[in-house]
């Protein structure tokens, strides 16, 4: 996978899961209101509902389906969708939606209502999946026929989805480090970061990484601070329950031009978005060779 593909790739799970960018949005031909819900399951109905709004851009009216689909992420953070089980009952054949096809006129919205009934015999879960709202068509048939190639293009419809996360009872995080690796490029003054983690607990985690760069006293440092770094670029880390996610980052410094010879302490602080859990820490060494 070159780097232009997996840059591309991460800012795809990056507006799926953690939002879409305003700028985005304002330019499309529709938008939502909501690219993440979060619900509780009622303990009486053990059902969860919630509300989209849908809103046109567009000057020509806008066809739209909406999916549910169940998704996964694969432990380098890549969204994959599942597909339901053929010989057993799955959440997408209790999830209701009103309406699931409808037409956007040009400058109006539309509000899309959900319903999800969940599994009654367990007490902690977390339930994820998407909305998916799929353009049918955006021209009139008589239009389309008469389109040129260039108006072809322009009338792409991007694809929107929301993605819903519905708890049952008080589900919660649990991340842990498994494993931590850091080194330093000096020709490319950048510092690595190789992380493993796992999420043990019922409930996704939501992350952001800190990296603070200390040189040992042991090299004549007297454990002095050289660089605070940002993982992810100041992204999120998402841990689904349950999973593995691995972590790896190049980060150029900013404080320094350079690292002189010796021995350094690299320390990882993972914070949660919801300060659902305390902070994660991690440590690493790397040395820098004289020359």
């Amino acid at each position: 996978m070159n780097k232009k593909f997996a840059l591309f790739m991460a800012q795809c799970l990056i507006l799926i899961l953690a939002g879409i960018p305003a700028g985005i949005a304002s330019t499309s031909s529709y938008y939502l209101d909501a690219s993440r819900l979060e619900l509780q399951v009622s303990p009486t109905t053990n059902t969860a509902s919630g509300v989209v709004r849908v809103s046109s851009n567009s000057n020509k009216p806008i066809r739209l389906k909406v999916i549910p689909k169940l998704w996964e992420l694969s432990p380098q953070g890549v969204l994959t969708y599942q597909e339901p089980p053929k010989d057993k009952e799955s959440l997408l054949d209790n999830i209701g939606i009103n309406p699931e096809e409808f037409e956007l006129l040009p400058g109006k919205s539309r509000l899309v209502r959900f319903i999800v009934k969940v599994p009654h015999d367990i007490e902690n879960a977390e339930y994820p999946f998407q909305l998916y709202f799929q353009p049918t068509s955006l021209l009139e048939p008589d239009a389309k026929q008469q389109a040129t190639a260039v108006n072809n293009v322009l009338d792409v419809v991007p694809i929107f989805t929301t993605t819903v996360y519905a708890y049952k009872g008080a589900p919660a995080p649990q991340v842990k480090v498994d494993g931590l690796q850091c080194g330093y490029q000096p020709d490319k003054r950048l510092v690595s970061v190789d992380l493993s983690l796992s999420n043990q607990g019922a409930k996704h985690a939501r992350l952001f990484g800190n990296v603070i760069i200390n040189r040992k006293a042991s090299s004549g440092g007297s454990g002095q601070l050289v660089d605070v770094l940002h993982m992810q670029n100041s992204t999120l880390i998402i841990v689904m329950p349950g999973s593995l996610r691995t972590v790896k980052n190049l980060l150029e410094l900013q404080k320094v031009s350079r690292l002189d010879a010796g021995e350094y302490q690299m320390d990882v602080q993972l914070v949660d978005e919801r300060n659902i859990q305390p902070a994660i820490p991690a440590t690493c060494n790397f040395t820098v060779p004289a020359g």
